[in-house]
């Protein structure tokens, strides 16, 4: 077996902290597979700033040893500035380093590691960018996403992505930094690890004091559980609930979670003025974020788990973590058709889906769920099959184990990290001639009067 320097995000999951994110999980996905399989496990893991509160455990035990895995916690300032994860490098001496999420990735891309390196891209860095770009109407961000995603490009040895849409996304990307050459020819750089469902979460609470106080018990409660992100569509999540909600009185809303301080905290402020202004606002329970331990409990209460994007790119190449979660758990979805999930959950029949964007679709399946329990049911419980036979975290990191056990690098290892676009292997004539030529076109409608230009023109193109 191996030696595997992780780098990754926390919280991890089990960490009873007052915010959750996906990559968290994510980390904990690759971390507890390598350590499952037998490898050894080093995880060095950023802690997400605003998911701890002051004092907290994990905040302040700076090692901690679980399923296997040794897990040291660090600050963002430490994990991406510092000389600390180099430190670890040198003392640990792995043979090889996996990086779990955009962040883990670039934490030992920046070091250039000599030793095989596994990068994740854990959804489409550049299609979050634009999101994240749309909300502030401004374009600044896209170079600080572009560069965090391009050492690791340049870098790894593998990556891998999580659906089969951002595969073929990645392997363009992998073009534009000049990764595609002849002796990477035949070879799969990318591998789909899709998000998968936590082994042994913790049993449910059922003293938070939903049913019977906030809502009726005979509520058909909709949940939606965990942050509002710059691709969330809260338009659309409002105006279907709101219409649900005048057709049948039992339908109620409840919300754990809110906005990313620093990244977002637009999106769950226009669903909290929407609320604020409707008629109906007594029925949008909007509880904010809650802690850990009791966000399961919320789930055992409600009747349908909901989450609606807009139809950008981030949605169609990636994938949502709280979907598979609520399918494991054996809470039914609905959720708009968008990328692999979309479409898995609406050709398995797996979920009820509406096409993005179409509050009046929402509204319809989030009606017919409170008119149809028993096949409500029926579908949870062939989707909770689902995640357990195809969607573990053992059955979904396969791939990542067997590399593990047996660590290289990629073909063109020789110059990988030394290049940034396909122009770079270009003769020195050529980068002339292409130079010559893009000079010549800029100047092209004056010297078109001249015969002998003309001519040389031709004869320039046709050598390339």
């Amino acid at each position: 077996m191996s030696r595997i320097l992780l780098c990754g995000l926390s919280p991890l999951p089990g960490e009873n902290t007052l915010k959750s994110y996906g990559p968290g999980i994510r980390t904990w996905q690759f971390a507890w597979s390598l350590a499952r399989a037998g490898h050894e496990v080093h995880l060095l893991a950023m802690r997400i700033p605003d998911a701890y509160r002051a004092g907290h455990p994990e905040e302040t035990q700076p090692l901690e040893e679980r399923d296997g895995v040794v897990i040291e916690r660090m600050s963002d300032a430490e994990f991406l500035h510092s000389d600390r994860v180099r430190n670890t490098l040198q003392s640990f001496a792995p043979d090889a380093v996996v990086g779990a999420t955009l962040y883990g990735s670039y934490a030992l891309a920046r070091l250039r590691p000599e030793m095989p390196f596994w990068a994740d891209e854990f959804g489409h860095v550049m299609a979050e960018a634009q999101a994240k770009a749309a909300l502030d109407g401004a374009n600044q961000v896209l170079s600080y996403f572009w560069g965090l995603i391009q050492p690791t490009l340049l870098w790894a040895d593998k990556l891998s992505v999580v659906s089969e849409r951002q595969r073929y996304a990645a392997i363009g990307e992998l073009g534009a930094v000049g990764r595609l050459t002849y002796e990477t020819c035949g070879y799969d750089f990318t591998s789909v690890i899709p998000c998968a469902q936590i082994p042994s979460e913790p049993a449910p609470r059922r003293d938070i004091g939903l049913r019977g106080g906030k809502v009726p018990q005979d509520a058909f409660l909709v949940l939606w559980s965990g942050s509002y992100n710059t691709w969330s569509d809260v338009r659309t999540l409002f105006e279907g609930l709101e219409g649900a909600m005048r057709a049948n009185p039992r339908i109620h809303y409840v919300s754990t979670g809110g906005e990313i301080p620093g990244h977002d905290e637009k999106t769950y402020r226009e669903l909290t003025d929407r609320v604020s202004r409707s008629a109906l606002r007594d029925r949008f329970h909007l509880e904010g974020w809650v802690p850990a331990e009791t966000v399961n409990s919320y789930w055992l209460e409600s009747d349908l788990g909901v989450l609606t994007e807009q139809p950008i790119y981030e949605g169609l190449l990636g994938s949502k973590n709280r979907i598979v979660q609520w399918m494991g758990f054996g809470l039914p979805v609905v959720y708009n058709r968008m990328g692999d999930l979309g479409d898995l959950l609406e050709t398995r029949k797996l979920g009820l889906t509406f096409r993005p964007g179409n509050s009046a679709e929402l509204t319809e399946r989030l009606l017919w769920a409170a008119d149809h329990p028993a096949e409500l049911k029926q579908m949870a419980e062939l989707s909770k099959d689902y995640v357990a036979r195809e969607l573990s975290f053992e059955g979904s990191t396969q791939e990542l184990v067997a590399w593990a056990a047996a660590p290289r690098h990629a073909p063109d290892a020789d110059h990988k990290g030394r290049i940034s676009s396909p122009s770079d292997f270009a003769t020195p004539i050529q980068k002339v001639t292409a130079e010559v030529r893009r000079e010549i076109a800029e100047r092209l409608p004056a010297l078109q009067r001249s015969t002998t230009l003309r001519t040389f023109w031709r004869w320039l193109t046709a050598r390339g």
